[in-house]
C-alpha cells in the first residue's frame, strides 16, 4: 500500500469521527418524559425544563434556549415553548410526552441538551380548562 493511499485512508477515517462527533453533539433526538417544572427566566436564568423519564425517577433536565441563525434548528420561540411545557406540567403531569431536541447531557461539563419541540396532546398544550367563575357566583 503506498503512502499516498494511507494518507486517504487516514483522512477519511477522520472525516469519519468528526462527522460522528458533530452528529452526536448537533443531531436530532427525541426522548420519553414527564415534564415535572419549569425554571428561568430567559434573561438572568436559563430556562429549563425538568423532567423524568416516562415511568421512572431518573431526571433530565433541558435547557430551552433560542438556537439563532445555527443550522438545522433556526431556533427563536423558546419563550413559547416555556409557556407549553408550563402548561404541561400544570395540566398533565403524569402524561408521558416526547421531547424533541439535540445535543447531550455531560454534568462535568454542565451542559444539558436543548429542547426544540414538545409533542403532547392537545388537551395538555392548550389553555387551562374555564372552571367556572371565581367564587361560584353566577352572573
Amino acid at each position: 500500500m503506498s503512502t499516498k493511499n494511507k494518507v486517504i485512508i487516514g483522512l477519511v477515517i477522520i472525516a469519519l469521527v468528526a462527522v460522528g462527533l458533530l452528529w452526536l453533539r448537533w443531531g436530532p433526538k427525541d426522548w420519553e418524559v414527564q415534564i415535572t417544572g419549569v425554571t428561568g427566566d430567559g434573561r438572568d436564568v436559563q430556562y429549563r425544563i425538568e423532567t423524568v423519564h416516562g415511568g421512572t425517577t431518573d431526571t433530565l433536565i433541558f435547557k430551552n434556549s433560542d438556537a439563532g441563525f445555527t443550522p438545522p434548528y433556526f431556533k427563536f420561540d423558546s419563550a413559547r415553548l416555556q409557556a407549553i411545557a408550563s402548561r404541561i406540567s400544570r395540566e398533565c403531569p403524569e402524561e408521558t410526552v416526547t421531547v424533541n431536541g439535540y445535543g447531550l447531557r455531560i454534568p462535568f461539563l454542565d451542559m444539558f441538551p436543548n429542547a426544540v419541540s414538545i409533542d403532547a396532546p392537545e388537551r395538555c398544550r392548550g389553555a387551562p380548562s374555564d372552571s367556572g367563575p371565581v367564587g361560584g357566583s353566577t352572573r
